[in-house]
């Protein structure tokens, strides 16, 4: 696919693209929002490219101004696991062996990188198993400072195309929500196959555009995250991508997030209908408690068995060219 995609830049900070992965400008809206997350007025649009069927924001910040919407305060950026409470720590522990474990399936040991890694929760879990080297990148300066100050990791301050690593460096690349966040993602998929080693695996976890949530809230969807979400990809798509990148997808799974991601939806949707007051807090605080919680457990574990939960983990291994 032809990256032959034209960019319009405005006095504001933003611009609009056509797709940078198929090049055209044929599109449709397909949800339409203000930032739901962190608040604000401006509306932004998410369209589905008429060629490829990617889902992209246009007009979106310009790089220089995108910025300004991942603040120190961004939940990623927060504090890290290791100084949570007792329960908490167990329980985002317990997701990050799950994350661990699909790795193990695949490579053993070796050199990981971890794209957008944030305060270095994954990265720490990967150092208590033996084996391995581990490097990060993150955009975030107080993210990185807390990972390297208070959990004591290599993590750079960097994009991926900006890191320069050498040619084949790493066994393990991952992106935990990350690649919906970049732009141009051809040019990064590429760099991630510069990088990774024959036989390495490159994983995956990104918004599923087959999710039950995006049917049951629409542009309420937690996955759309306007505007920091530039890019959705159908299955298909990135399958697609990746073979032309010589990549062979070994797994696909809803392995975490069902439960956060439907969660964080349905408070959209509450404090839509309900507005700010006190009948959307007590709506709120009763779909999100611990009781609702455990109930809910076998609904989501029905939809991750089929492959419909908000996120889904997808893994990709790096094809011998020489066999």
């Amino acid at each position: 696919m032809a990256n032959n995609f034209t960019t319009a830049k405005y006095d504001n900070g933003f611009e609009e693209t056509a797709c940078e992965i198929c090049g055209q400008s044929s599109r449709k809206v397909v949800a339409k929002r203000t930032d739901l997350l962190l608040g604000g007025q401006d509306i932004y649009f998410m369209c589905e490219c008429q060629e490829c069927e990617s889902l992209y924001l246009t007009p979106r910040p310009t790089p220089s101004r995108m910025a300004e919407f991942y603040p120190d305060e961004y939940q990623p950026y927060t504090v890290g696991v290791h100084a949570e409470s007792f329960l908490n720590r167990y329980v985002r522990r317990y997701g990050l062996k799950k994350r661990y474990k699909i790795i193990e399936k695949y490579v053993k040991q070796g050199d990981l990188l971890d794209v957008g890694c944030a305060t270095g929760d994954f990265l720490a879990e990967v150092t208590l198993q033996s084996g391995w080297q581990v490097v990060g990148i993150e955009t975030s300066v107080s993210a990185v400072r807390y990972a390297r100050e208070q959990v004591g990791l290599n993590v750079l301050v960097s994009t991926l195309n900006q890191a320069s690593f050498p040619k084949e460096s790493f066994d393990v690349i991952t992106m935990w929500d990350v690649l919906e966040h970049v732009y141009d993602p051809c040019v990064v998929l590429d760099e991630v196959g510069r990088l990774l080693r024959p036989g390495g695996i490159f994983v995956v976890n990104h918004p599923n555009l087959d999710s039950i949530d995006r049917y049951l809230f629409g542009r309420f969807w937690a996955g759309f995250e306007l505007p920091r979400h530039l890019y959705l990809f159908p299955t298909k798509l990135l399958n697609d991508l990746m073979e032309q990148r010589n990549f062979r997808q070994v797994e696909r799974n809803c392995l975490y997030g069902s439960h956060a991601g439907t969660s964080t939806s349905l408070r959209f949707y509450i404090q839509y209908v309900f507005g700010s007051g006190v009948l959307s807090k007590i709506f709120t605080r009763i779909a999100l408690s611990k009781v609702a919680r455990i109930l809910s457990v076998p609904y989501f574990k029905v939809i991750d068995a089929l492959k419909m939960g908000s996120n889904v983990t997808a893994v990709f291994q790096k094809q011998n060219l020489n066999l």
